[in-house]
């Protein structure tokens, strides 16, 4: 967890339920006609530029959008190339790059240290720290021509000074595997071994965990102004927030109730100007040789350079080694219509359902492979503390 400041938190605030707030009616917007990611015609590069490595998607030969690689395997930067390549996703407070940028953010939201800070419950970040020290990032694989995996070990608290309370807790090693679909959305697959939680030298049994796929999108009046939950099927939003106003702030939503998908947009212009759109699967979650409570969510929330899209799973009574497999999808497009609300509704019934499995459980396969490697990264020192993957690259 960020701190609170006077302008706004840096993430999220405190982790609590609330109320959805009253929802704006739907508007009618221009009917101009825009490329949506329903539409044929997009390609994708992996392209290694220095020393960083960028996933830069096309439509019809024209550069769209893209994404860079980051520290532990995270996403700092998204931008939209036609416009100077410009940034969409919330600016860094204090020049680090470990906090507004799209990643995997394990909490354990039981779990409190008894050191004094901003929030004292157990928290790593797959990209790094506050104070902005990087994860280890072991291995970049290009696996096929559409797929490249980051494998990654989270061995430190967003928290430098809980370090010591937190001793003897399991690092959390993690394997991202992004996907260039097709349609020009990219997925984002994330299989992750909870760990071992120990405070004040006793192990903690009965961590609730909270997996949170943490999106922080640009507010501002160039790119992202509002947050649709919802889409009529001409593409217009019919369930839709106002950034600064009333976007639900941590309404913890079961996903089994909700469209399967957010998009950030600029109110009023969401049929010609970019947007965004988070597809995520509306199934409530499987478990396998588990006691634990899984559940599958949906949050959000907003501050003053930002609005937060945050799919996630909450897992209370987790057991330490268990691999929890949990999959989204970015769908970017050049506007709204009725192609990309078909085009959403397809990637939600085909997108990967949330899954744990118990420690117990006896993994095959390909997800068999990944948990033992997961596993065997538990006592490595290897990897490399960098914001900067394209040496990783094999």
């Amino acid at each position: 967890m960020s701190d609170m400041r006077s302008t706004g938190p840096s993430r999220r605030a405190v982790l609590a339920g609330a109320a959805a707030l009253p929802l704006i009616a739907a508007t009618t917007a221009s009917p101009a006609t825009a490329a949506s990611s329903a539409a044929k015609g997009w390609s994708w590069k992996l392209v290694k530029d220095g020393t960083d490595i960028w996933q830069r998607n096309s439509y019809h030969g024209v550069e769209q959008f893209d994404f860079r690689l980051g520290g532990g395997g995270c996403i700092p930067q998204m931008r939209h190339c036609p416009t100077g390549y410009r940034p969409l996703l919330s600016p860094t407070y204090e020049g680090e790059e470990t906090d507004r940028v799209m990643q995997a953010v394990l909490w354990g939201l039981n779990v409190e240290a008894a050191t004094t800070v901003l929030d004292r419950r157990w928290n790593v970040n797959q990209a790094g720290t506050r104070p902005g020290a990087y994860q280890r990032t072991v291995r970049v694989e290009r696996t096929t021509s559409t797929t490249t995996d980051v494998w990654t070990i989270a061995d430190r608290q967003w928290y430098a000074e809980l370090i010591a309370d937190f001793a003897g807790s399991d690092a959390v090693p993690q394997l991202t595997r992004y996907t260039r679909l097709s349609g020009g959305a990219l997925e984002i697959r994330r299989v992750i071994r909870l760990p071992k939680v120990v405070n004040a030298g006793a192990t903690v049994g009965g961590v609730e965990f909270y997996l949170e796929n943490w999106l922080p999108f640009l507010r501002s009046t160039d790119a992202f102004t509002a947050l649709a939950l919802r889409l009529d099927a001409n593409g217009d939003p019919s369930e839709w927030y106002r950034a600064g106003q009333n976007i639900p702030y941590y309404p913890w939503t079961p996903a089994a109730g909700t469209s399967g998908y957010a998009m950030v947009f600029k109110e009023g212009a969401h049929r010609t100007t970019p947007n965004v759109a988070v597809v995520f699967s509306k199934h409530p979650g499987t478990k396998y040789a588990t006691s634990a409570v899984f559940e599958n969510v949906r949050n959000s929330m907003d501050w003053d350079t930002g609005i937060g899209v945050l799919p996630g799973a909450h897992i209370t009574g987790g057991e330490a080694g268990s691999i929890l497999d949990y999959t989204i999808r970015i769908v970017p497009n050049g506007g709204t219509g009725a192609g990309l609300v078909t085009d959403l509704d397809a990637q939600v019934a085909a997108i990967r359902p949330p899954a744990l499995y118990g420690p117990a459980h006896a993994l095959s396969g390909e997800l068999g492979a990944i948990a033992g490697r997961l596993r065997g990264y538990l006592t490595s020192a290897a990897g490399t503390r960098t914001n900067h993957l394209a040496p990783l690259l094999v």
